[in-house]
């Protein structure tokens, strides 16, 4: 009698974890297979490059598929974990009133990986490119954020390679 409660309790555990994962994942991109990519999304592939791909299989992004520069520093914002602690999806502030709206579904259409972010530890950086338009500070911030924001909990990406930094720096100077 054990072993059928036990064969019963797998089949519903299964059953439970295949309608979850049809319900969270299966049924929303069934959804946004649906949505067409906005202007926002067609300008964010001429950024990034048409065959960026947003891949980290080749770290060094010296292959065929090497992206451009702006695409080169969203790779690295997701390999570095920047996502971790900033996100690309702000709250409903004042900063919709001065910057614009927030983004839509459709303007995400084509990304991948998506990087909204997963926490609120950091400021949000879906304008960041506005607010400070100047190169040479993100520069500085991501080599050693305490030069600039000498109470910040960021860590410095002082071992990133000028190159990398510079491909940082455009990313976020791209995010308008």
């Amino acid at each position: 009698m054990a072993f059928r409660e036990y064969k019963f309790g797998v089949m519903m555990t299964g059953t439970i974890f295949a309608v979850t994962m049809s319900i969270t994942v299966l049924f929303p991109s069934m959804q946004m297979s649906k949505v067409p990519p906005s202007a926002t999304a067609i300008q964010k592939a001429k950024d990034y490059g048409p065959e960026s791909g947003f891949t980290i299989e080749d770290p060094f992004m010296t292959g065929d598929n090497r992206p451009t520069m702006i695409g080169k520093g969203k790779v690295i914002f997701v390999r570095e974990g920047c996502w971790w602690c900033h996100t690309l999806l702000p709250e409903q502030t004042q900063d919709w009133q001065y910057f614009g709206a927030p983004p839509r579904v459709s303007d995400f259409v084509g990304e991948s990986p998506t990087v909204f972010g997963s926490d609120r530890k950091a400021p949000d950086l879906l304008h960041v490119g506005s607010r400070l338009p100047i190169k040479g500070w993100h520069l500085v911030h991501h080599a050693n954020p305490r030069a600039v924001q000498p109470m910040s909990q960021m860590p410095s990406f002082n071992y990133l390679s000028k190159r990398d930094l510079n491909a940082l720096a455009d990313y976020m100077m791209s995010l308008k």
